[in-house]
């Protein structure tokens, strides 16, 4: 019985677990031999080389169904077809993952570049955008909102694949030119919009911006479109369109209103 391994001894030579050992006896990936004499379950060295393939295709985090399928019916055209389609998991996973991570870095660069840019008046070059607008005829009006909502949450669950995973708030341009700052309307940015059938889709053209970022309180928001439009009506530019308000901290971001940090977006053209 030299030549034979016990499953403790095999065990300890990967470092593994008796009982991972054991759970791939039950899936019917490693079945040891038994000695008739002592009823003693062993492997031998055929068994110790199968166990270190079974290994390496777990490394590869391949699934113990797809390893036991390949094991019952081993030869190099399987071989190729298991790890082809591992490559393609793989392939999408790190996509996927740098993705995320392009997604988290985006959002540390939002949040730390409003951060340094507090209440000072910029005007920044933005990207077209496409969505749709839901106009409400009560702002105060819950059971308005949530049904608008809940017609719309196809497009609200595409949005959230966007970097800041919101819903705009919108004032229209007559209303800024008139100063009334109490009624909005939601823009819902989608990022698939080109592949959208649907009449209501509005495209933002590329184009300047005049935006201020703020450190506070929602209600204070008018206080900050005062300034924006004074801004814009003292250095020669108009208004073009209506404005975006991005929530970058919010309630679901922080438990203090103080911390609330938001823009304004208002786009412009200057005046010849």
């Amino acid at each position: 019985m030299k030549e034979k391994f016990m499953i403790g001894e095999l065990a300890k030579l990967f470092n593994i677990s008796t009982d991972t050992i054991r759970h791939y006896d039950k899936k019917g990936l490693l079945k040891p031999q038994c000695n008739k004499d002592n009823s003693y379950r062993y492997y031998d060295v055929r068994d110790f080389f199968k166990l270190s393939r079974i290994l390496f295709f777990k490394s590869l985090d391949i699934s113990l169904e797809d390893i036991k399928n390949y094991l019952h019916n081993k030869n190099t055209e399987n071989l190729l077809v298991l790890l082809k389609k591992k490559e393609k998991e793989a392939h999408a996973k790190v996509q996927h993952w740098s993705a995320l991570e392009n997604k988290i870095k985006t959002k540390i660069q939002i949040i730390e570049s409003a951060q340094k840019d507090l209440d000072i008046v910029r005007l920044k070059m933005m990207p077209a955008r496409s969505g749709i607008f839901l106009r409400i005829k009560q702002k105060d009006d819950h059971y308005e909102t949530k049904k608008m909502f809940s017609d719309n949450k196809q497009y609200i669950a595409m949005s959230s694949w966007l970097v800041d995973g919101q819903i705009y708030t919108s004032l229209e341009k007559e209303d800024l030119e008139k100063g009334i700052f109490n009624k909005f309307s939601y823009f819902i940015e989608l990022p698939f919009a080109e592949d959208i059938l649907k009449s209501d889709i509005i495209t933002l053209p590329k184009g300047e911006y005049a935006c201020i970022s703020f450190l506070g309180p929602y209600r204070e928001m008018h206080k900050h479109y005062e300034i924006l439009i004074h801004w814009i009506s003292n250095h020669g530019y108009k208004i073009t369109g209506n404005s975006i308000e991005k929530n970058i901290v919010d309630y679901d971001f922080s438990d203090s209103e103080e911390e609330y940090i938001s823009e304004i977006q208002i786009p412009v053209m200057k005046i010849k």
